[in-house]
């Protein structure tokens, strides 16, 4: 495989490192786990760069890459939106 595709997702992964540099920077416990899932994000998609260059021209581990992925990066947004959820009320 090209390694066109891991590069455009990593660099895809940077802004949510960005974001959660930027979020850390915040006095209260609330940015500061917002920090940590953003964070989480963009190291969950810049492991998934290496592993899409990892598989190579493996069609079945490149899905199974992309799947585990999506997974897991929609598995820490929900739990990003739960921890605004339960400290909604906690400034």
């Amino acid at each position: 495989m090209n390694a066109l595709v891991p590069l455009v997702l990593a660099i895809s992964g940077l802004p949510a490192l960005l974001i959660g540099a930027w979020m850390s920077r915040g006095p209260d416990a609330r940015s500061r786990g917002m920090a940590v899932h953003w964070v989480l994000v963009g190291l969950a998609i810049q492991a998934g760069a290496v592993g899409v260059y990892w598989a190579g021209d493996d069609n079945g581990r490149v899905h199974a890459i992309v799947i585990a992925l999506v997974v897991l990066v929609n598995a820490l947004i929900v739990s990003m939106l739960l921890q605004l959820r339960r400290n909604r009320n906690n400034p």
